[in-house]
Order: C-alpha cells, then structure tokens, then sequence
C-alpha cells in the first residue's frame, strides 16, 4: 500500500480549490507531455507530506487521465471532460464522469459520484462509508456528505439542489423529481428530504431527527432531537418544530401551517391539512406547550378548510376538522 500523509481538500460551492502538501522524494505527474506539464501546474498547490504513521491510498483524475499508479493502489477515480476526482482512503471511489463536474472522497470505501448524464455537479463524501452523488441527470446540483456511514445525494432529473448531511448515519436527499431544492441534515442519524416540486426547503437539526417536504415551495424545519417536520402531498405547506420527541405534521392540502415550541419533556402533534382521502386547506395547528395536540382540516371522513386549531399550554387538545371556519383555542379565551 502507498504511504503517504494526510491529504486536505477545500472545495466551495462547484468551484473547487485543492491544497495538498508534498514531501521531498513523492513521485509528481511527469511533465514531459504539455497534458502532464498542464496538469501539473494546475495541482502544484498539492502536498503529500511523508507520515509514517499514515498510511492510506489515493487516486487523482482529470480529464481522464490518472496521476497515479493503479498497482496496489485501492482508491480509484475516473473523471470526464473538464473534470476531476479525488479518491483517498482504502476502496475509496470518485467519479466526475460527466462536464465540469467535481467529486471527492474521503474515507475507508467512501464513494463520490458527480455528473451522471449532468455537467457542473459537485459530490463530496467525508468519512468511511460515507456516499455522496449529486446530478444523476441533472445539472448545478451539490452533495456532501460527512460522517461516517453518510448519505446525500442531489438532483435526480433536476437541477440546482443541494443535499448536505452532517453527523454519523445521518441522510440527505434533494431534487427527486424536483428542482432548486435543499435538504439538510445536521445530527446522528438525522434525515432531510426534498422532492417531487419546487423550490421546497427541509431542514432537520438534532440527533434523531427527521424533515420532508414533497411538493413545491413547500418547508419543514426541525430544530430538537427524534422530531419530525413534514410537509408533503400540497403545495405553500410549512412544518415547524422546535423541541424533541414533537411532531409537525402539514400535509393532503395546499397552505397549511403545522408548528410546534415544545417547552417540556413531553411529546407534542400538531397536524394540519388532511389525509390521502380527504382533503384540507388553508389550515392551521399551532402548540407552545408540553405533551399537547392540536389537530386542524380534514377529518377521516369530511373535508376542513380554513380551520384553527391552537394550543398554549400543557396537556391540551384542540381538534378544528371535519368541517370549515374552526377555530378551537384552548385554554379558551
């Protein structure tokens, strides 16, 4: 196996800067065509110091062309026209296969792929088995992925997402279907998604926690710990939760509004809009309180818009549905 020292990427946005350090005596691209010559200058900002404490395997490749030795060598990367991969660590793999695209792992069996059937994507994974892809068919989309065993992947026949996911096991996934999307995932084990529409945001932060969006400008923000935002089966819905163990449920309408401030320790629901048979719009849950419900739109067998349902305070229900101008507050005013 190749030693060589710590390798560092600093990439932003799809422009891409690579500051490497090089030791005396490490082999460089050989100058002696004008491609290697070319090649050379552009990455003589690359440093590989000598480590022997490090040990671990690397490729580069752009324009197709390999700077590195494939024998014993288990890192790989391949790259397309204007573009470049760089793989680091045992059974690393990256792949800018398509235009001006930029892909970057880094980890034990990390995986970046950048521009498959897209141009101008960036997918960069950090840590082991962390998995990046951004433009499956789709143009100007982002992935990163740091943490080991994470996930983000932009831009599923779409274009301009963005899917970041931060923490160990954690997961992002944008522009399914959909374009000028972002998920965001900050936490172990969090999961943002966004798809299926346009110019939809979800945001999960914490351990645990979890946001969706599935339809176009459409949002879901958590900010605690095992809760859950979504927003999903209409359009001009929001979902927000503030706190843990809280769920903010927005969905089966158009312009619903779900939120949750929990100020305890026990588990809220606010929901707002309907379910797959019965439709509601225009709907509104809101709890500031602890281990409370709040419930406004459609029931499981009538239509609710326009309903109300609010809550502050704790162990409250407030249930506005099944039918139109609502409005449950409690405690009453």
């Amino acid at each position: 196996m190749r030693r060589l020292g710590r390798l560092r990427v600093l990439a932003g946005g799809v422009g891409v800067g690579a500051v490497l350090a090089a030791a005396s005596g490490v082999a460089s691209a050989d100058p002696s065509t004008d491609a290697h010559s070319w090649i050379d200058e552009l990455l003589r900002g690359i440093a590989l110091p000598a480590d022997p404490t490090s040990s671990l395997d690397i490729q580069i490749s752009i324009f197709g062309i390999d700077l590195f030795p494939i024998a014993d060598n288990t890192a790989t990367a391949t790259s397309g026209i204007g573009s470049l991969s760089i793989a680091v660590g045992a059974g690393a793999n990256a792949d800018s296969s398509g235009i001006l695209d930029f892909a970057f792992a880094d980890g034990a069996d990390s995986s970046a792929g950048a521009g498959l059937v897209g141009s101008f994507d960036t997918a960069i994974a950090e840590g082991a088995n962390s998995v990046a892809g951004a433009g499956v068919a789709g143009n100007f989309d982002v992935a990163f992925a740091d943490g080991a065993a994470s996930h983000a992947g932009a831009g599923v026949n779409s274009n301009f997402d963005l899917a970041s996911a931060v923490g160990a096991g954690s997961t992002a996934d944008s522009g399914v279907g959909g374009s000028f999307e972002a998920a965001s995932a900050d936490g172990t084990s969090s999961t943002a998604s966004a798809g299926l529409g346009f110019f939809g945001t979800a945001t999960a932060l914490g351990n645990g926690s979890e946001a969706n969006v599935a339809g176009s400008i459409d949002s879901a923000f958590v900010n605690g710990a095992n809760s859950i935002a979504q927003a999903v089966a209409g359009n001009f819905d929001s979902a927000t939760v503030s706190g843990d163990n809280s769920s903010a449920i927005a969905q089966y309408g158009s312009f619903d509004l779900a939120s949750v401030f929990d100020n305890g320790s026990t588990a809220d629901l606010a929901r707002a809009g309907g379910d797959p048979s019965v439709l509601g719009s225009f709907d509104l849950a809101s709890i500031v309180g602890a281990g409370s419900t709040a419930e406004a739109g459609a029931d499981l067998t009538a239509a609710g818009n326009l309903d109300l349902a609010a809550v502050f305070g704790d162990m409250l229900n407030a249930i506005a549905t099944g039918e139109n101008f609502l409005a449950v507050i409690l405690p009453s005013l």
